[in-house]
């Protein structure tokens, strides 16, 4: 649904209003199911990644076991697992602090205005985060790779090395990509709706992502160095293992 078939339902809605079975209240549902399902998709997209990296995590610790033996890799697989849990940790946190504020709301409009609240000044570390899993599905299924078909870590020269450091970006970008985009429709249809609802609240609405966005700057800074630390290190430990 784009933004003007949305703005024609709600002309609609308004010229109805007073007919049999369009009151307000009736609306008023409409609009808090709608708010309701974006949460919904929002917590599902959080909760996937969760899980995906918890498996990523219990992948790291199988491959640590199969290379008991093979010191640059166990350690490789060590560090995987630790970096990727503070990861899920912020995650969890995240998934938590999206629950309250879209579930504690009282009224539609006060939940319309929380969820995109968030989406707009907190959420880019969550598409950060959820990006980075990338790096550690690719890192701990190819060690798996490796061993099922070898036995243990094969030779990689340095074409191999630059190939998949291309996977592993491509894989980052369009996972990072989908989500924004999936996150902008969200953001669209909460503000078309606000502003229909009352066009002072999208004002209040604004001052305070504004204000939000200059206090979150040192997170982001500091999730996309650990992000990009991790991507530097598994890389090294890869090199030097001889993948």
């Amino acid at each position: 649904m784009n933004d003007k078939k949305l703005k024609d339902m709600w002309n609609k809605a308004e010229q109805l209003s007073e007919a049999p079975g369009y009151e307000s209240h009736r609306i008023e549902q409409f609009v808090s199911g709608r708010s309701n399902s974006i949460a919904r998709k929002v917590k599902n997209m959080i909760q996937l990644d969760i899980g995906l990296k918890i498996l990523v995590a219990i992948l790291f610790l199988i491959d640590a076991a199969f290379y008991a033996n093979t010191t640059s890799v166990l350690v490789l697989c060590i560090i995987g697992a630790v970096v990727i849990v503070p990861l899920i940790l912020f995650e969890t946190n995240v998934l938590k602090q999206f629950s309250e504020t879209a579930d504690s709301a009282n009224a539609t409009k006060e939940q319309l205005s929380a969820i995109l609240t968030f989406l707009k000044t907190r959420f880019f570390t969550t598409l950060v985060s959820i990006s980075s899993t990338y790096i550690f599905v690719f890192v701990s299924g190819s060690l798996i790779y490796f061993y099922t078909t070898y036995g243990y870590v094969r030779t990689l020269d340095l074409q191999d090395i630059v190939v998949f450091s291309v996977f592993i970006l491509t894989g980052i970008i369009m996972n990072y990509v989908v989500n924004r985009n999936q996150v902008r429709y969200h953001i669209k249809h909460l503000e078309a709706c606000l502003s229909d609802l009352n066009d002072n609240v999208l004002e209040v609405v604004s001052q305070n992502i504004e204000l939000q966005q200059k206090q979150d700057r040192t997170k982001k800074l500091l999730l996309g160095l650990a992000v990009v630390f991790g991507f530097v290190l598994l890389l090294l430990i890869l090199k030097s293992s001889g993948m």
